[in-house]
């Protein structure tokens, strides 16, 4: 499975985890609770992928599979305005100041969606070497918390900012 999904991760694709067979699970109240943390400890790169359990044998929530392909569609092809993104981040730095690393701490100038399927945010930054990966990673959650991208992947591309004209450096 892991080796499967990896080829969808390479290639930035939107993931629903599926359960089948629901049905031959012997449960209690917190059974589902129980498979999905069990699920997020195995695949902890796929925490953005939304989990349904289904019964194809007994044809058992498998309304779930659409409703969530749906969502997760919707999420994929989600183009955000610039005011509304840049207020999200500016925010997000505000909440949570960037680390010193490698020499100095980055500064978010402003973001612009670049791409859709998958969501992809260009972050302008004073320098992209400062970015820590958990700074990057805090930022991509604060999005997904914003914009409900579950079940897609976001694609953050940090850009120099310089003065119009010159080419920005992509890292």
């Amino acid at each position: 499975d892991k080796h499967v999904i990896s080829y969808a991760t390479d290639l930035h694709k939107a993931i629903i985890i599926v359960v089948n067979k629901w049905d031959a699970v012997d449960k209690s109240t917190n059974t589902m609770a129980e498979f999905t943390k069990n699920i997020r400890n195995q695949y902890k790169f796929l925490d953005y992928a939304p989990v349904c359990y289904v019964s194809a044998l007994k044809r058992t929530r498998i309304n779930t599979i659409f409703e969530t392909l749906e969502m997760v569609h919707a999420a994929y092809y989600t183009r955000i305005k610039t005011s509304v993104l840049n207020d999200v981040l500016q925010d997000a730095q505000v909440m949570n100041i960037a680390p010193d690393f490698n020499g100095g701490r980055v500064k978010i100038y402003y973001a612009s969606q670049v791409d859709v399927a998958p969501p992809n945010i260009a972050l302008f930054v004073n320098e992209p070497e400062w970015m820590h990966f958990s700074y990057q990673r805090y930022i991509e959650n604060r999005l997904r918390e914003s914009f409900n991208f579950e079940g897609t992947p976001i694609k953050i591309s940090l850009r120099r900012r310089t003065k119009s004209g010159e080419n920005n450096k992509k890292v």
